[in-house]
């Protein structure tokens, strides 16, 4: 019969060993509704940090809040800017849409829209895939969707530098996708 060999865990390194154990099996992204404006939410995969200013867009001062984080090697953006102008607006989307490329120096292949019932009509909301360089020239990739929510333009933009390749992309559906209206 083969000998049982134990080797005993003293009790002070038990917290530490489970402590271990436990960190890795805890997920990447840890998904959760944020609030986007007044009546909107969307599943942020980490706790976003908010920024609000005003921004020149087009020769005009817009109101600009963005929620911003990083997690699982991604940035994590959603910008939501006050165009007040329903005659401003699809310019306004055609402009955040190019200076974003422009930013990221990169290439833009438009993606199949997203039925999301939150969203205004308009002819100019895109879904992007972008392929650039970031400022080091290091390769980036990046989602985007550029949408409209009444006299609103929003921006919703995962950006991947570092972080896994094999599963980005369905993580940046997630997050896109998950926009929606406040019950």
């Amino acid at each position: 019969m083969p000998r049982r060999v134990s080797f005993p865990l003293p009790s002070s390194l038990l917290p530490l060993f489970l402590a271990g154990a436990l960190a890795g099996c805890a997920p990447a992204l840890d998904w959760r509704d944020v609030p986007v404006g007044e009546d909107l939410l969307i599943q942020f995969p980490c706790r976003p940090e908010r920024v609000e200013r005003r921004v020149d867009l087009g020769g005009e001062s817009v109101a600009a809040r963005m929620l911003s984080c990083e997690a699982g090697g991604i940035g994590w953006s959603v910008t939501v800017f006050d165009i007040g102008d329903p005659y401003r607006l699809a310019d306004a989307l055609m402009l955040l849409r190019r200076s974003l490329s422009s930013n990221l120096r990169a290439e833009e292949v438009v993606g199949p829209m997203p039925a999301l019932a939150a969203l205004t009509p308009q002819p100019t909301s895109r879904r992007l895939r972008l392929q650039g360089r970031g400022a080091e020239g290091a390769p980036l990739e990046a989602e985007a969707l550029f949408a409209a929510r009444g006299l609103q333009a929003l921006q919703v933009v995962a950006i991947r530098r570092d972080g896994p390749a094999s599963r980005w992309r369905d993580w940046a559906g997630e997050f896109i996708g998950s926009l929606h209206a406040r019950p």
